[in-house]
């Protein structure tokens, strides 16, 4: 069941949709985003993936803010695939897309186990997507975006693991530099974050449901989203400790479901820490 955030821009989404499809080249409409998904809160704009037979023209784009009675939200710059617009002071975001591509794009990731997050989020998009028209079409695209290929798994999860390591951690935080420490906290996150998703068989919501997403998971190390959370609440050498041990619990997940992936020199670099000052940051 929705929330209400989620609700009433999914129909309002379907008043927009109804302004759009008449538009030639039109094939299907659907919303997308933390609308779809129901994560929407009272921030939360909407996102509408038109698919086209052939990507609209300048004037054709133009034409279809006019039906909407909007503006954009920045300065019109041109061809793109994507129109951030304000409609009645709504946040609209229209992604313009052909069949032929996104045909192209979920082949690719069945087919060739292309790894690159664009093509992995497209994949999650169609999986949550609600379709306001051309429902065959995108019905169709959802069936086979509930397949998910061990061999995908398994190429996401090797090409992530070789990132797992804490060493530079400790670099970070001997010359108490919190700017590179922190971002080196998060990109680790990161990283297992999307080594988890393959595990769980989920496809890429992007980072913005990185928290969301883990509370979901049935696979994960204990308690993961409360320890990502905390590390960045307690000393620098706790956070260390915590995050190396999230990782060695993420790689035991790993050799329990996937045996056959050699995490043995993931294992040796994770082991290796650097002596850290035991002076928490203030």
């Amino acid at each position: 069941m929705q929330n209400p955030h989620a609700r009433w821009r999914t129909e309002y989404a379907r008043r927009l949709a109804q302004k759009i499809i008449p538009f030639a080249g039109v094939r299907a409409v659907a919303v997308a985003g933390s609308v779809a998904r129901n994560y929407a809160d009272e921030y939360s704009d909407i996102e509408i993936p038109i698919f086209w037979e052939a990507l609209p023209d300048d004037d054709m784009r133009r034409s279809i803010v006019q039906a909407l009675q909007a503006r954009f939200l920045f300065a019109y710059d041109g061809p793109a695939r994507e129109d951030q617009l304000l409609v009645n002071g709504m946040q609209v975001d229209l992604w313009h897309i052909t069949l032929d591509h996104q045909e192209k794009v979920i082949e690719g990731v069945l087919t060739r186990n292309c790894t690159d997050l664009g093509s992995l989020n497209a994949m999650d998009t169609i999986r949550c997507c609600i379709p306001l028209y051309g429902d065959e079409i995108i019905q169709q695209w959802k069936v086979r975006a509930q397949q998910y290929p061990p061999d995908l798994a398994k190429a996401i999860i090797q090409e992530h693991l070789a990132s797992f390591r804490v060493d530079q951690l400790s670099v970070f935080a001997q010359p108490n530099d919190p700017t590179g420490f922190y971002s080196e906290l998060t990109w680790l996150q990161r990283e297992a974050f999307l080594v988890l998703l393959a595990l769980n068989q989920r496809y890429f919501p992007t980072f913005k449901w990185l928290y969301q997403s883990l509370e979901r998971m049935p696979v994960q190390p204990r308690s993961i989203a409360r320890r990502f959370r905390r590390a960045f609440a307690t000393p620098q050498p706790t956070a260390i400790a915590d995050t190396q041990s999230v990782l060695f619990e993420t790689i035991h997940l790993i050799e329990d479901r996937f045996p056959e992936i050699d995490t043995a020199l993931a294992r040796r670099r994770l082991e290796y820490r650097r002596r850290v000052s035991e002076v928490p940051f203030t």
